[in-house]
């Protein structure tokens, strides 16, 4: 089966929701969990790859040469920077992603990729922190869910102080931070598919308090975008 559409989330909970409402049926593949749906005439395929930039780059790698899917969107749930004018339970597409944890240094010292002469996809042109978002794939989502266009950042290590959100904010002017969105990025520049991500807010980042995080809700948010943008973006696949 060649998929008309993949959507990637890192875990099963984020997925859930759109699985239950496409009648999704589970199928066998390389790594995480995955499941097929019929959207209209298009055969979609959801993919929970696992949490973290490694489990999504090998999950992702692997469904593009099972599936040969012409566009890949990302979903799930992130935390707001401070400064991002986001608020919880709201919900946004991604402008670009920025692996925000790759570098030397710490703080005001840490210097980028591009500083250190490490590009991550060689090109042309060469990209090193920050990673396009394809445009047309990226507006018809915004539009059809009614979300703005935010830039993103992805880090493997969770920002936990409120002071440190406000200053990666301010330093590169990012909007929400996930796991995970970097890196499907990444390999969707690498092979040449569209991709695009869209996530739902769950907490601001840097906050510990678990007691102020709304997972769950925000898990049904990106539901409900998904549910009101994929019969859009599967007849336009």
């Amino acid at each position: 089966m060649q998929a008309s559409l993949l959507l990637l989330s890192a875990t099963a909970q984020e997925a859930r929701a759109s699985v239950d409402a496409l009648h999704g049926e589970a199928l066998a593949c390389g790594w995480g969990q995955a499941w097929h749906a019929r959207v209209s005439t298009s055969d979609v395929v959801l993919l929970a790859a696992g949490v973290g930039k490694v489990n999504t780059a090998a999950g992702l790698a692997l469904a593009l040469e099972r599936w040969q899917p012409p566009a890949v969107i990302q979903f799930g749930i992130g935390g707001a920077y401070l400064g991002s004018f986001l608020s919880i339970g709201m919900a946004a597409v991604a402008a670009s992603e920025l692996h925000i944890d790759c570098g030397a240094g710490e703080g005001a010292a840490w210097q980028d990729l591009r500083a250190l002469g490490l590009p991550l996809l060689a090109g042309p042109p060469a990209l090193y922190n920050q990673i396009p978002t394809d445009p047309g794939l990226s507006r018809v989502l915004a539009e059809a869910a009614g979300l703005p266009v935010v830039p993103f950042a992805t880090s493997e290590r969770v920002t936990a102080d409120l002071d440190e959100s406000e200053r990666l904010q301010s330093a590169f002017d990012v909007a929400i931070e996930s796991m995970e969105g970097a890196a499907a990025a990444q390999v969707c520049a690498a092979r040449g598919v569209p991709f695009a991500e869209v996530r739902a807010v769950s907490n601001v980042v840097g906050e510990r308090n678990r007691a102020a995080w709304d997972v769950p809700g925000a898990i049904r948010g990106i539901g409900r975008v998904l549910e009101t943008a994929l019969p859009v973006l599967a007849v336009g696949s």
